[in-house]
């Protein structure tokens, strides 16, 4: 195990590599000027040379590239000259409100998405299951940020449930977990929707596979009860291609959460990329691009690892 977690740590290294090559050149490529942007709209063309010269940007993409790539390779992820601070610092303070919210949009969409999935398999083509299908589907096609303002103005502004947004009452401690939790609770239901609705529809379609399988039909023609069939034997087997949706619902979570914070003034790392984009400013996008690759690369490796947990007869070598 350890010598196969390592090969894919290794292996990790050019897939990075690629990726931040890739990213440095599409921002180098986008319209708009930083030098332009910090310098101000009424800024001479002499003042924008001298900030284009200062910051490096006068040089070759490649040169730019070697430097900031050196750079990282050192644990420096860059400067943020528009907000005069360092990325590193930037992501650290916001990278732990973003996993919390991941974190609970993956756990309340595997609780509702996994038994909502296998009732219906085991009550396919019934009321309920045509009922249950179509309110997924419904869902599936509902915009984020439509749905994100929907739960605003029904659980915040008209029953007021719910705090519209932000990351916790103003005039609370700094780490009032309730007040957070209160916050967390309509983007974590949110961000959930990105993914709940097509994990429940495959739930259902890989039970429905499994519970037609000759080792189900022998456990039943056995006299086993069919809770036993259902959560003893096929819920295992039908869990084990899911796995590895859930090592790829990482760049999706992201990309749901940079919408959703923004909805709901949460200011994590999804509403930095936001006003980083909006900003121009390219080493933070940078930055986060490469945080944001090294969670997807771990997320998938984590995956693979777990295939070994669910399925016994899977081995590394």
């Amino acid at each position: 195990m350890f010598q196969f977690i390592l090969k894919r740590l290794l292996l990790a290294i050019p897939t990075l590599l690629g990726v931040t090559i890739l990213t440095f050149i599409l921002l180098h490529l986008a319209p708009g000027n930083l030098a332009q942007t910090l310098a101000g709209e009424n800024a001479t063309p002499a003042q924008v040379a001298r900030i284009t010269h200062e910051l490096g940007l006068d040089r070759p993409v490649y040169e730019q590239y070697g430097i900031w790539l050196s750079k990282l390779a050192h644990g420096d992820l860059g400067f943020s000259y528009r907000r005069q601070a360092s990325v590193l610092s930037l992501i650290g303070e916001r990278i732990g409100r973003t996993l919390l919210l991941m974190g609970s949009a993956l756990a309340l969409s595997i609780v509702i998405a996994v038994p909502l999935g296998v009732y219906q398999a085991f009550r396919r083509n019934t009321l309920f299951d045509r009922a249950a299908s179509a309110l997924v589907f419904i869902a599936w096609s509902m915009p984020t940020f439509w749905f994100g303002t929907i739960l605003i103005a029904l659980f915040a502004v008209q029953l007021r449930w719910s705090p519209v947004g932000g990351l916790q009452t103003i005039d609370t401690a700094s780490f009032d977990w309730p007040s957070r939790l209160a916050h967390l609770i309509l983007p974590a239901a949110t961000l959930a929707l990105v993914s709940l609705a097509g994990w429940s529809r495959y739930i259902r379609g890989s039970m429905v596979e499994q519970l037609q399988e000759d080792y189900a039909r022998t456990a039943r023609a056995k006299g086993l009860p069919a809770t036993a069939v259902l959560f003893r034997h096929t819920l295992r087997n039908a869990l084990i291609p899911f796995i590895t949706l859930l090592g790829g619902t990482i760049p999706a979570l992201f990309g749901g959460a940079v919408i959703t914070e923004q909805i709901f003034a949460y200011p994590g790392m999804g509403q930095l990329f936001w006003q980083s984009a909006t900003d121009r400013d390219y080493f933070t996008l940078l930055g986060m691009t490469v945080i944001t690759a090294l969670l997807v690369i771990l997320g998938n490796l984590l995956a693979d690892v777990l295939y070994g947990v669910v399925d016994p007869r899977v081995r590394y070598d």
